[in-house]
């Protein structure tokens, strides 16, 4: 008979399920998982995720009869149930263990490569059936490179560290999505891991479903369609149109990936914008055309005209396009993600980049008419258009207002984390959403006006009334706030 492996638990002293199986998996095995055909199908990552957050290669598969068979090697080993008691109504109940995501992530790791600190997210197969907990395979040991730790933090915002693993050639960890862990940075050589996530399915704890309540995971983008209407989109490929009092009146599916930017084209139809790298034209809440310009995930979409708009990509490019897909001009300067695009004036737009710039473009020509150095990559960006100043918010939490006039800028530090939306509200209030999980509002003076919470980071505001604003989170929920 077999001698049991010993489970060796890695934060002993937390709540959170995280503990590495040592060597579960035989060299032979690892060898086979990373064969020669996966090792020379790596891909950067950069095109679906941004250099501050990770900067390694990867390739995805899926793959049922190599997740079950996975799966059945470490079954005796996982929870067979997760009793959750949650500030988010829909993860809470008893969960039943059910089986491994089919979806393999072969994450590839060489010198200068990292990946941030981060929460694992959730992987949704339906309302009742989701991820709880993280599964890696390391498939080399740190005897051939060096860093390369996976390190496991308190919280986002400490340097300590709580623990650390080195990796070792067939361990398998296991733990909780709600941990805060990075890949450490490596120095020399290449490192290897096979990620996936353990699926539960919820077996108590149902909950009546609340206002605004229907998205499974993250919600990165709201429109104020018109004076009934509200657009959501998010990560489960779904556009959801709602009263505003929180009713759900249809869902749109039509892209492949999270839905990440809502744009108004006129009365009639919005564009959106994808990770799968399309733009969708919707007139009458029915799929009109599908545009494929850019080679990389969609983030941004601005109105030129009722028939024209402006795209921001992980390509580092803007197009400027007509809504039968035609690419009018096709804007080059940046050197990382375009993260925003907005509208000044009939002839000029604004850039937010991950290259630490915000640039100026004349959209009918392509020349740049001015650049904006700052000392982080820059995020989100909203233009106050009577006093003809830009509101910036950045990677360390900062809002800079600068005057087009005279380029003269103030700076100050908003949140404890990125600064992921800036929404312009009447009475010249400054609504800034972060990875803080906050919503806050702002004088133009930096005088902070209120605080509002989300349970995860802080996406996309818009407001709905002169004393009230909506707000989406990646904890999957829209609140609406009375403001002052």
């Amino acid at each position: 008979m077999a001698t049991p492996i010993s489970v060796q638990h890695v934060l002993p002293d937390s709540p959170y399920t995280c503990f590495v199986i040592p060597s579960l998996f035989s060299q032979t095995a690892c060898e086979a998982l990373l064969n020669p055909a996966i090792k020379n199908s790596f891909q950067k990552a950069n095109s679906n995720y941004p250099t501050y957050y990770r900067n390694n290669d990867r390739f995805v598969v899926d793959d049922e009869a190599l997740a079950e068979q996975l799966f059945q090697k470490v079954k005796p080993y996982l929870p067979t149930t997760i009793t959750v008691n949650a500030d988010i109504p829909a993860e809470n109940g008893i969960w039943q263990l059910q089986e491994l995501n089919t979806r393999l992530r072969f994450c590839k790791y060489s010198a200068n490569q990292y990946f941030h600190r981060h929460l694992d997210g959730v992987h949704y197969r339906s309302e009742t059936v989701q991820s709880k907990l993280t599964f890696m395979i390391y498939l080399n040991s740190a005897t051939e490179f060096k860093g390369g730790r996976t390190l496991f933090f308190k919280t986002k915002e400490t340097s300590e560290v709580w623990a650390s693993y080195i990796p070792r050639q067939g361990d398998l960890i296991v733990f909780d999505h709600n941990v805060w862990h990075e890949g450490e940075v490596l120095s020399e050589g290449e490192k290897f891991v096979l990620r996936s996530d353990i699926l539960y399915t919820r077996i108590t704890g149902t909950q009546p479903k609340e206002p605004f309540a229907g998205h499974l995971g993250y919600i990165w983008s709201l429109l104020k369609f018109d004076e009934d209407t509200i657009l959501s989109g998010g990560r489960d490929t779904s556009i959801k149109a709602w009263s505003l009092w929180g009713e759900e009146k249809l869902s749109l599916r039509e892209h492949q990936h999270s839905i990440l930017s809502l744009e108004k084209m006129n009365a009639d139809t919005f564009i959106s914008g994808s990770r799968d790298q399309q733009i969708i034209v919707w007139q009458h809440y029915k799929a009109l055309k599908k545009i494929r310009i850019h080679s990389a995930i969609v983030l941004s979409l601005c109105r030129i005209t009722d028939n024209t708009f402006a795209s921001g990509s992980g390509d580092n490019t803007i197009h400027i396009a007509d809504l039968n897909g035609t690419v009018l001009k096709t804007i080059t300067g940046h050197t990382n993600w375009v993260w925003q695009v907005i509208k000044l004036d009939e002839k000029t737009i604004a850039s937010a980049s991950e290259d630490h710039t915000i640039k100026i473009w004349n959209f009918e020509t392509g020349q740049l008419l001015t650049t904006f150095i700052e000392n982080a990559p820059v995020i989100s960006v909203a233009f106050h258009a009577s006093t003809n100043q830009l509101i910036s918010g950045n990677l360390h939490g900062e809002i800079s207002i600068r005057s087009l006039n005279d380029h003269s800028c103030t700076t100050f530090k908003a949140h404890n984390g990125i600064i992921r939306t800036i929404k312009l509200l009447q009475n010249n209030i400054i609504a800034t959403g972060g990875e803080d999980n906050k919503v806050k509002l702002w004088h133009f003076n930096g005088q902070l006006q209120a605080e509002l919470n989300h349970q995860n980071f802080v996406q996309s505001i818009e407001q709905l009334a002169d004393n009230k604003i909506i707000s989406a989170s990646y904890d999957g929920m829209i609140k609406v706030w009375e403001i002052m």
